[in-house]
């Protein structure tokens, strides 16, 4: 009998058969279903550049904060610093990534795409680790391959696939990591392990999960090399630490420990994990229900040791205010990992009416979230821009911006991180009243919005990168240019009572 066949149907579902419900129609087009997920996985990914990928703007407001800080260390500056005088901007992850992309950005100068490529590359990466993973479990990579093109399915994965962000790059190297933990020889599990697992943490401070899981690991199974492994990772995770505090002047922990400490919310927690991780929610429940089995059974490894530490620092760092789809890409990958090892992914004994429905509705999904979650606003946002780097282009002096891209792309540099130095301000952390004063002269060449400055109540979003100091500020100074949806460009109130007098007229889209 045809191997595929044989796995992929099973008596009750014989072609000539027909299905009497839902469940059983869904588990009689499984063979279809799996088929599918690579074709369509490549044209949502093709698709989703379609909407994300320029090189000179998006309407991610965390990209050109990262891209900001690359360009300084391409041109010899120096990304940790202190938050007392402007630009009011720094780093608030560990260098690694800054720096791979600032040695790019040498060679092709200020852009977006070789800090997407590198984002690219990495989920790859974690594709590549996948099928070999798969080889060793499974005696084929092709489960491994099928699982890494269900991947670019998730809008989670999918939006941070081609980011210009630390996210995705951390996850490929706490993979690789597992990677070379599971060859469970020494130099691989004990040298080159602990190495990958340094250069996630210094490539995003709170990945954590890997290391913390496979210490806890040994230490319960394997005690002999418990001390080694905790030894090696230490003293490789010391000596860059020591020595970014000095060239940092001691800024290196401020900025990405000190700084990085802002509001959390218990409450938010279930509509972030529900928003991002949800759409997998039955395999999540599936592989819950096997990890709680294992326990149970005490035949649980070190892989079911890194869901279980995953799965509860995940949940943690959803509080945190701005998580967002980043923070649950680890739990996406490890979650498949597992079903692929534990379950036989995508063929799971009994429950191929649930791998059907999981698949479908992530073909419902995902291009629901392309093109309409998300796309309807950002092909808007794409087209807005170039009107108004136009306008930008007629004025000089700073720029403040909702979203930075603007900043960065017409005068080199970001004057300010509106969401993290908002967010000090309500800490306590930061004296905006320097900010406020330059407002105050109406020292920014123009203020744009993602809304109109006039108008309340804001939306939590716009609340979360503006004071209600700063938007009294605004109002009081400047007033409405042009509206290109979904940008407002304001310009200080005597430029705009100048130009009406020169011209007879306010221009207004």
């Amino acid at each position: 009998m045809n191997r595929d066949f044989a796995r992929y149907h099973s008596p009750k579902s014989l072609p000539n058969e027909k299905p009497n419900s839902f469940a059983s129609w869904l588990e009689h087009h499984r063979p279809l279903f799996w088929r599918c997920v690579p074709f369509v996985a490549i044209v949502c990914f093709l698709a989703w550049c379609f909407v994300s990928f320029r090189s000179n703007f998006t309407w991610d407001d965390a990209e050109p904060e990262i891209l900001n800080q690359a360009w300084r260390l391409a041109n010899g500056g120096s990304i940790y610093r202190g938050v007392e005088s402007p630009p009011y901007a720094f780093a608030a992850y560990t260098p690694l990534y800054f720096a791979v992309t600032a040695l790019l950005l040498k060679f092709t100068g200020l852009s977006y795409i070789p800090a997407k490529l590198i984002s690219f590359l990495a989920a790859l990466s974690i594709g590549w680790a996948m099928v070999r993973l798969s080889r060793e479990w499974n005696k084929s990579g092709r489960d491994g391959l099928w699982a890494a093109s269900f991947l670019f399915l998730i809008p989670a994965f999918l939006y941070n696939s081609a980011r210009c962000h630390v996210q995705m790059m951390a996850v490929a190297f706490s993979i690789w990591s597992l990677y070379f933990f599971l060859r469970n020889r020494w130099k691989a599990t004990l040298i080159i392990s602990p190495l990958f697992a340094v250069l996630a943490f210094y490539t995003k401070q709170t990945q954590v999960a890997l290391p913390l899981a496979m210490a806890l690991y040994l230490a319960i199974r394997n005690r002999r090399w418990f001390l080694p492994y905790a030894s090696i990772g230490l003293v490789l995770g010391l000596i860059p630490f020591l020595w970014l505090q000095k060239i940092s002047g001691g800024l290196f922990f401020f900025d990405t420990v000190s700084l990085a400490r802002l509001e959390y919310d218990w409450w938010t927690i279930p509509q972030i994990f529900m928003h991002h991780a949800g759409p997998i929610l039955i395999f999540i429940g599936i592989a819950g229900s096997l990890l709680w089995q294992r326990f149970k059974d005490g035949t649980w490894d070190a892989i079911d040791c890194y869901l279980g530490c995953l799965f509860f620092i995940t949940l943690i760092s959803l509080g945190r205010l701005g998580a967002h789809g980043q923070y649950v890409v680890e739990l996406l990958v490890i979650t498949l990992l597992y079903l692929l090892k534990t379950a036989g992914l995508p063929a799971i004994p009994r429950r191929d009416a649930l791998v059907s429905a999981q698949i479908l509705l992530l073909f419902l999904y995902a291009p629901a979230f392309i093109f309409l979650e998300e796309g309807l606003w950002d092909i808007s946002a794409n087209r807005a821009s170039s009107k108004i780097y136009s306008l930008i282009r007629e004025r000089s002096g700073p720029v403040l911006s909702q979203q930075n891209s603007f900043s960065l792309f017409s005068r080199g540099e970001i004057y300010v991180q509106l969401f993290h130095f908002s967010g000090l301000s309500r800490a306590g952390m930061w004296d905006q009243r320097p900010l406020l004063n330059e407002i105050d002269k109406r020292g920014f060449c123009c203020v744009i919005t993602e809304f109109p400055i006039e108008t309340s109540p804001l939306s939590d979003s716009d609340n979360e990168r503006f004071t209600p100091e700063i938007i009294s500020a605004v109002r009081r100074n400047y007033k409405l240019l042009e509206s290109v949806y979904p940008y407002y460009f304001y310009v200080p109130s005597s430029t705009l009572a100048n130009l009406t007098k020169r011209t007879g007229f306010h221009r207004f889209h």
